[in-house]
């Protein structure tokens, strides 16, 4: 029981730590070896491996977008340099609207796809560069 005229306080206190990162704080470090001896070096060589694995799947990555991007500039090129000489064939045997209508869509194909992929490629350079 309070006594008259004293009031009692109650107090809150509320913590939060907040942290991200593969390997924990120096101080946690000492805390698990305590537990369990042994445990820090296992928690750096689990941190080592994930980190080798990551890199790898990055260079993985990285290999297959170069393939399918050289794939996709050799069919382009060729569905291109198909169309624009099916139009020179097509004007030759004497039809010159059908064959200068499918040489122009494969020569206008051909200029879109580049530009589109010079524009997206320059995008891609400006959002990396503006990470950094």
């Amino acid at each position: 029981m309070t006594k008259p005229g004293k009031q009692q306080g109650s107090g809150l206190a509320i913590r939060h730590e907040e942290y991200s990162g593969i390997l924990p704080r120096p101080g946690d470090f000492s805390g698990y070896e305590s537990v369990l001896p042994g445990s820090a070096e296992r928690i750096l060589k689990m941190a080592e491996e994930q980190s080798m694995h990551r890199r790898e799947m990055e260079k993985i990555v990285i290999r297959s977008r170069s393939r399918d991007s050289l794939c996709g500039i050799i069919c382009g090129f060729l569905i291109g340099v198909t169309t624009v000489l099916s139009g020179a064939f097509c004007i030759i045997k004497g039809h010159p609207y059908p064959g200068t209508f499918l040489g122009t869509a494969g020569l206008v194909g051909l200029v879109g796809v580049f530009i589109y992929g010079t524009s997206s490629n320059r995008k891609e350079r400006e959002q990396k560069f503006s990470q950094r």
